[in-house]
């Protein structure tokens, strides 16, 4: 039940013919909410993509699918997790197209869509139809002057994504070379993560949602964003290395919302007139770091249009985004989920789940 999940489901997807365990489903929501709980620096919905797709596939072994349809039936359960985790149906679709299946292939399509949209019903009937961030005002572009800022801010947030990509394995790399037993190895990691909470910034504890409502209404110092970037990039390193128990896509969501903001703290110090409100900076380096870190530009355009409801911000947060994903897949061919894959020698995807494109060779 350790890391953060997405990996194991796209090996199964690619090797299995989506078969997971029904287990899955039960151990890793504890294990996750263990290690939420307890305050490891993970997110919610890396478990919920494992546990969704888990669901699925449990459904298709036993109704007796084939393994293309049981793939299917992964799919739906991950875009419908992730539809009803952050209110957003369209990016719980992308995401298991984009991350999951690899493929865009129409025959998937609509099953998947159904999925997304039933689940995201369900959940906004219990939870309400509020975005997950609520902004305070909307942004927008407030001069064509800042996509020369928005470049730059997509170059920055790729290089970020980078270093995030590396230190995640890095230190899951050299936990699992220590002659330690795991018991020990969490005390360790635990121990390491509280004294970067304790010593640094509370902020890095659990999803860290609060920090990023911070960030996005301009209410955090320059200087904290920038040391809250490199903490919890620290911080979710550790607590994956120790074997805990959460997703990557949320610490991505904090890491980009901090050096975003930064970035806009320091524009509109140099650039009063020129720049929208350091919120906006905010709001684009959460989507721009998530698609370089999981090379899935068109999730990180939607799910950020989603979870904010904010329509205007659209031009230069695409802008930004194509830049940072085009910057760390130029630099690294791996994305965070990736190079577990490549490992396990599973990077390509199932025949036939490939569409027409994907199979012929121009």
């Amino acid at each position: 039940a350790q890391g953060h999940g997405v990996p194991e489901v796209q090996y199964a997807i690619r090797k299995l013919g989506g078969r997971i365990r029904a287990r899955v489903a039960a151990v890793k929501a504890l294990a996750s909410a263990i290690s939420i709980g307890s305050g490891g620096s993970v997110g919610r919905e890396g478990p919920i993509v494992q546990i969704g797709s888990s669901l699925g596939s449990t459904v298709g072994q036993a109704v007796g699918l084939g393994p293309e349809q049981t793939r299917i039936m992964v799919a739906a359960g991950a875009a419908g997790a992730i539809g009803a985790t952050f209110n957003a149906p369209i990016a719980g679709v992308m995401f298991a197209m984009e991350v999951i299946l690899g493929s865009f292939a129409a025959r998937s399509f609509g099953l998947v869509v159904i999925a997304s949209v039933t689940a995201t019903a369900i959940s906004q009937a219990v939870l309400g139809r509020a975005p997950a961030f609520e902004l305070i005002e909307p942004f927008t572009l407030v001069s064509e002057w800042e996509f020369f800022l928005y470049l730059a801010l997509g170059v920055f947030t790729g290089l970020i994504a980078l270093a995030y990509v590396q230190s995640v394995y890095f230190f899951e790399d050299s936990f699992d070379a220590w002659k330690l037993s795991p018991g020990w190895k969490a005390l360790i990691g635990g121990l390491g993560v509280g004294a970067l909470g304790f010593f640094g910034s509370p902020h890095i504890f659990g999803v860290g949602h609060e920090g990023v409502e911070l960030a996005l209404r301009g209410d955090l110092a320059l200087t904290l964003m920038l040391g809250l970037v490199l903490l919890k990039i620290l911080a979710t390193s550790v607590t994956l290395g120790a074997g805990g128990s959460g997703g990557v896509f949320a610490p991505a969501l904090f890491i980009g919302a901090m050096a975003g903001g930064a970035f806009g703290k320091a524009a509109n110090q140099v650039l009063p007139n020129l720049t929208a409100p350091p919120g906006a900076y905010a709001l684009v380096g959460m989507a721009a770091l998530i698609a370089a870190a999981a090379h899935a530009p068109i999730t990180g355009i939607i799910i950020l249009f989603e979870m904010t409801d904010n329509y205007r911000i659209i031009l230069p947060l695409m802008f930004a985004v194509v830049v940072a994903h085009l910057m760390a897949s130029a630099i690294y061919q791996d994305s965070i989920y990736s190079i577990k894959l490549r490992r396990r020698g599973a990077l390509a995807a199932p025949k036939q789940e490939m569409g027409v494109l994907d199979l012929l060779l121009v």
